[in-house]
C-alpha cells in the first residue's frame, strides 16, 4: 500500500513540475505568435509615387524603405487628423496595413493594378502637418 501511495504522489508532483516548466518557458518567449492572427502589419518609409485608382475610389501609394511596397489608401479613413496622409509624393509615412488591397484604374476600361501589398489602416501618420 505504501508503494502505491508513493507512486500516486510522485505522478502528481511530476505533472505539476511539467506544467510549471511549460509556463516558465513560454513566459520567456519560446513560443512565437503568428502574424496571421494579428491582422495588421507595420509599414513605413518615403512615398515616392502616388497613383489615382479611378474605378475603386482610392489611391495607390508606393512607399520606399525596408518596410515599403505598394499600398492602397482610402482618403478620409485616418484616425489622427493632425498628421494627415494625402496623395502627395515626398512625405514619410509610418503605420499599419492589412495584407489585402485592390486598386482599379481606368484605361478605356477598368483594370486591376498588380503588386498591391495591402490596404493602409486608420493607424497611420505622415511627416506633413496641416
Amino acid at each position: 500500500m505504501i508503494h502505491l501511495k508513493f507512486l500516486k504522489e510522485s505522478r502528481a508532483k511530476i505533472l505539476i513540475a511539467v506544467i510549471l516548466l511549460i509556463g516558465v518557458v513560454s513566459s520567456f518567449g519560446f513560443f512565437k505568435y503568428s502574424r496571421a492572427q494579428l491582422g495588421l502589419l507595420p509599414f513605413g518609409g518615403l512615398v515616392v509615387n502616388s497613383f489615382i485608382c479611378e474605378c475603386s475610389g482610392n489611391f495607390l501609394l508606393t512607399v520606399a524603405g525596408p518596410a515599403g511596397g505598394q499600398f492602397v489608401y482610402y482618403p478620409g479613413t485616418q484616425a489622427y487628423e493632425s498628421f494627415n496622409l494625402g496623395p502627395e509624393s515626398g512625405m514619410f509615412v509610418l503605420g499599419l496595413y492589412e495584407p489585402f488591397g485592390v486598386c482599379s484604374a481606368y484605361d478605356g476600361e477598368c483594370y486591376t493594378v498588380p503588386g498591391v501589398r495591402g490596404t493602409i489602416s486608420p493607424t497611420v501618420g505622415s511627416s506633413l502637418t496641416f
